[in-house]
């Protein structure tokens, strides 16, 4: 008699156990490499071999490498950016105040457990030429930038922000505040006499400028005021005097 054979699993069909897992690993992993070598520099042996995998797995998990990088631009990218923008949405949230302090907890947060974001971002959007600024460019929430901004432009109208900032660039400061020292802070700590960034001073030192920065500033144009009066009354008392006054003093000193 033949032994029994097991059934043969037929091509084609993905396993059904662990098959979200084996996926998630392998996007979690091309995902980190991408961060630390470049999406151009990373080959799909690569992550296979960092994986634990065969290069055959990855292709069926993704096809080929352009799904691969929608696939990080879809699930790990966006998300990040969802979570980051969520108080602009709520219309509950309106004090720029308050949603500039919500902006940095949730990028200290995102960042924290996604440490990978930030060389990412720099590497690979901002970057001409990234593989993946083309594919952001077309999930960023633009209406959300509006949004917010638009809620600035209306509190520097009521006094409560500082007039003399650019809406529409308050946002970007925010970003470019967390996001270029966290990825460029392995630079800082290879040098040589330069402190090590730790996160809570960087979050503690990007909230004090922002919120100080926001702050109106009434005192000073009221400052600004008492300079001039006193710069035009010092002007003033240093004119010479008409002539018809040096005459009337004259004549009063002569008949007294």
């Amino acid at each position: 008699m033949n032994p029994r054979r097991s059934p043969v699993k037929p091509l084609g069909r993905r396993p059904a156990v662990g098959d979200f897992d084996v996926r998630e690993h392998l996007l979690d992993t091309a995902t980190r490499l991408f961060s630390e070598r470049g999406i151009a520099a990373t080959t799909v042996a690569q992550i296979a071999s960092e994986a634990g995998v065969t290069s055959a797995l990855v292709h069926y998990y993704f096809t080929n490498r352009e799904k691969l990088l929608d696939a990080v631009a879809d699930e790990r990218l966006a998300p990040a950016a969802k979570f980051v923008w969520r108080p602009a949405v709520e219309d509950a949230v309106s004090d720029p105040f308050a949603l500039v302090h919500e902006f940095v907890a949730r990028l200290f947060d995102v960042t924290d457990r996604m440490p990978w974001l930030p060389p990412l971002w720099l590497r690979e959007i901002v970057n001409e030429g990234g593989l993946l600024r083309e594919r952001m460019i077309q999930r960023i929430p633009f209406d959300n930038i509006k949004r917010f901004s638009s809620r600035v432009s209306h509190a520097q109208q009521d006094g409560t922000v500082n007039g003399d900032l650019e809406a529409m660039l308050l946002f970007n400061s925010i970003l470019a505040l967390v996001m270029l020292p966290l990825a460029t802070a392995k630079i800082w700590q290879s040098a040589r006499g330069l402190p090590v960034i730790e996160r809570d001073a960087l979050r503690r030192h990007v909230t004090t400028l922002l919120i100080g920065g926001m702050q109106p500033a009434p005192h000073m144009a009221s400052v600004r005021v008492h300079t001039q009066t006193q710069t035009q009354s010092r002007a003033q008392a240093q004119q010479p005097k008409p002539s018809s006054v040096r005459r009337n003093r004259k004549d009063t000193g002569s008949q007294s």
